[in-house]
């Protein structure tokens, strides 16, 4: 067994989702989460930056004795190098992996412009879903909307908008690739009612569990959680309390912020 905590990582709130699904399947792992809600969206940001922020946060959780990190932010899993991921803590990239509701014949893929642009989400499905037609839906704003705690008619528009530009008014089913997006659920399904969506949450989560049992690294006893931001707290502390009830959450710095 293995007492320490488990890093989760994003650009914001929205690895909140996944850190979720964490504490409720494994409520004895501690969870120590950051999110870089002061430099929130990388969505729009390049390659270069994303990988850089990533490597900050990353350090900052290395230093609080992490025993793996999860990646909860697909912006960051699909811009960073692949070195990202070596060392001797192991680092969990969002899944791809996901299943599809039966009879799905069209895919939307909602995520950030910078997660489109690697094309890993439609690379991978059309491998495991050759029959499905795929439609890359890059939603611009959508994750700071959320972030900032947007009105949900704000937040449908843009989603909205983006389905229409990039011809996604016809799925089946959406995928969302963006942590944030789960976070506004009712926004997406009054831009698009009827169509069913796909957080790859709990296959992330999984993936992440099942190397720490091949390890026999699970918690032996209960830990406790702390969860940081480098910007203010307004938003995201009374979301983590309503997510995850009274833990500690605190503003903290990064070396570029």
């Amino acid at each position: 067994m293995d007492n320490r905590p488990i890093g989760v990582m994003d650009s914001g709130v929205g690895g909140l989702t996944v850190a979720k699904v964490l504490h409720e399947r494994y409520p004895d792992e501690g969870i120590v989460f950051l999110g870089d809600s002061k430099r929130n969206p990388y969505g729009e940001r390049s390659r270069e930056e994303i990988g850089r922020f990533a490597g900050e946060i990353k350090e900052f959780l290395l230093s609080k004795n992490v025993k793996m990190i999860i990646i909860a932010c697909n912006t960051i899993s699909f811009n960073v190098p692949p070195s990202f991921t070596e060392g001797p803590v192991p680092v969990v990239k969002m899944s791809l992996d996901i299943d599809l509701p039966g009879e799905t014949k069209k895919l939307g893929i909602f995520a950030t412009p910078a997660s489109i642009r690697t094309h890993a989400h439609k690379n991978y499905l059309e491998k495991k879903f050759p029959h499905v037609e795929l439609v890359e839906v890059p939603c611009d704003g959508v994750a700071a909307a959320i972030e900032q705690g947007k009105e949900e008619n704000f937040i449908s528009s843009l989603v909205l908008e983006a389905a229409k530009e990039y011809h996604a008014l016809g799925i089946d089913a959406g995928y969302w690739a963006c942590t944030h997006y789960p976070l506004a659920p009712e926004a997406f399904r009054k831009a698009l009612p009827g169509v069913p969506f796909i957080d790859p949450a709990l296959p992330t989560v999984e993936k992440g569990m099942d190397i720490l049992k091949a390890s026999d690294a699970l918690a032996g006893e209960k830990g406790t959680s702390h969860f940081y931001f480098t910007d203010e707290l307004t938003h995201a502390a009374p979301l983590v309390q309503r997510l995850f009830g009274p833990v500690t959450v605190e503003k903290t710095n990064l070396l570029g912020v």
